[in-house]
């Protein structure tokens, strides 16, 4: 008998005309690890908390889904969460106290358990995890990476026989992402906890699943082995949300490539040399143009420095930074270098205690958290002072009714989006503008954005997306320790930065096309 039996499942919002889910069906057999994947609003999220009744959105819905034989509703609150635990998107949502060690214990104390056994339990998994050495610490010093696996931690301690996790890695950066679903998996081999993750990053998460559920438009539309369904999704719609590996296969003979591993087995032997020096000549001829062009500067840094506290520490150390006006430029880095600080420090809400900072023209942020934006009942107030065209261009149309908040991850950046270039400004700053969207769309915005450099916009970006700055962007710069240590034209970026590179991004598609050689990707 399945451990997770799903028939029929239907839902709908009360504030929506649109089913969000419809005529699910499937089984989930004990210990395997499932991932859920679709583009942006394809119902990923309204599933998966359709498994926890406890979080279950507001709405209409039909079909049944049982829990060992037993339908989910008729488990006790105490039953659904030791049985059934649920990591969020957003590390900062999930966590509700102030020391690390008493978040590990607090699902304990809510069922009663003894101080003794609480004691010894959080010790226990603290171990585990590798978080002794944080265990006393604040929960608001910890970095994304730090407070996500805490909440893998205090949901792992109570026990459960099920993980279902929403785009756990979402706001992380790739090296925390990938070490995140590393534990994941051991987890998962270790006791035998069925896992249920939707997930963007493909590339990361596939091989190490036993099944992927594809959804679209709320339906499934395939549910199987990962090569079988990455096969057929190649020649259908949904080709931009498989791996880069599996993309740069193609439509070639063989087994396709879903890891990285594989992928890079398969370009060594089927290299397109004569592809290289096309793109090799098709990038000189746009070294030229840019010599030829005079340029004019909308952003100048000279010697900037921020710290947050009188007798604190540097966050950004002697920053000095030049973008010309119709640039797109990424500033990458790990969590915790000064790259949203720089933003703030750009938008003009924070403000440097010494340097000096020219800005020419007005500036907007997206923040990283775009929820902070919205202030409305609905999108379509949100969106009031946007244009039809906008609105349709983001393909927005269809969310107007809904409360932004009940929109999908990828969908609320397309909100905000809209929402802040209605400002007109001449200066774009997007911090992580790609979280939670999937492939399609990341593809949508990079030309979207593109468009609005050619038309003079100036565009900074701060991304841990190196696939998507790959292929859009125009130079990049690498921070550490709150300064720029390099910055150059996006494919030098990737050739003198490649153990960076390499150690995030491992093979996409943008390093792919903007690689001189071979070896630079594949070191």
């Amino acid at each position: 008998m399945a451990q997770i039996e799903i028939k029929d499942l239907s839902f709908k919002y009360k504030v929506s005309d649109k089913q969000s889910l419809k005529n699910v069906s499937l089984s989930i057999e004990k210990g395997q690890f499932i991932v859920v994947c679709g583009k942006s609003g394809c119902g990923k999220t309204t599933f998966l908390r359709c498994l926890k009744p406890q979080i279950r959105p507001a709405g209409n819905i039909e079909g049944t889904v049982s829990f060992d034989g037993l339908k989910i509703e008729e488990m006790t609150d105490e039953e659904q969460a030791k049985k059934i635990g649920y990591v969020m998107q957003n590390p900062e949502h999930q966590i509700v106290t102030d020391k690390v060690w008493h978040e590990l214990a607090f699902g304990l104390e809510n069922f009663g358990d003894k101080s003794e056994y609480i004691r010894a339990k959080t010790a226990e998994i603290a171990e585990y995890f590798d978080i002794t050495g944080w265990y006393n610490e604040d929960t608001d010093s910890l970095s994304g990476g730090q407070k996500q696996l805490l909440n893998l931690a205090a949901v792992m301690v109570m026990g459960p026989e099920v993980l279902v996790l929403d785009e756990p890695t979402a706001q992380l950066d790739p090296i925390a992402a990938e070490r995140f679903l590393d534990i994941l998996k051991k987890i998962n081999e270790d006791f035998g906890i069925t896992v249920i993750i939707s997930e963007h990053r493909l590339n990361y998460v596939l091989k190490k699943a036993d099944k992927v559920l594809v959804l679209e438009k709320g339906e499934v539309s395939d549910y199987g082995k990962i090569r079988e369904v990455v096969k057929k999704g190649l020649s259908m719609d949904i080709e931009p949300l498989m791996p880069v590996p599996s993309r740069t296969f193609g439509q070639s003979e063989g087994e396709v490539p879903i890891s990285v591993a594989e992928g890079r087995r398969w370009l060594e032997n089927n290299w397109n040399r004569k592809r290289k020096k096309e793109l090799n000549g098709i990038d000189s001829e746009k070294n030229k143009d840019k010599e030829i062009r005079k340029k004019q500067y909308s952003v100048l840094c000279n010697n900037i420095w921020f710290r947050y506290e009188k007798n604190g520490c540097d966050i950004v150390q002697g920053l000095n930074l030049q973008v010309e006006k119709g640039e797109i430029f990424a500033i990458l880095g790990g969590n915790g270098t000064g790259k949203t600080t720089t933003l703030l420090l750009l938008s003009k809400i924070l403000k440097a205690y010494r340097g000096k900072l020219k800005m020419d023209g007005k500036a907007v942020l997206l923040p990283q958290n775009v929820q902070i934006l919205f202030e409305r009942e609905t999108v379509s107030e949100e969106l009031e002072n946007v244009s039809d065209k906008m609105i349709k261009e983001m393909k927005l149309e269809a969310l107007m009714k809904m409360h932004p908040y009940d929109l999908s991850g990828g969908e609320q950046q397309k909100a905000a989006l809209a929402k802040i270039l209605s400002k007109e400004p001449d200066i774009l700053l997007l911090d992580e503008p790609t979280k939670g969207m999937d492939n399609i769309f990341k593809e949508e915005l990079g030309r979207f954005l593109k468009c609005l450099a050619a038309s003079g916009k100036t565009i900074i970006i701060v991304s841990h997306d190196l696939d998507f700055c790959g292929e859009f962007v125009d130079r990049c710069g690498l921070f550490a320790n709150g300064s720029l240590i390099s910055e150059s034209d996006v494919r030098e970026f990737f050739v003198n930065n490649r153990f960076y590179t390499t150690t995030v991004a491992k093979m996409s598609k943008g390093i792919v096309e903007n690689a001189y050689k071979m070896e630079d990707i594949i070191c």
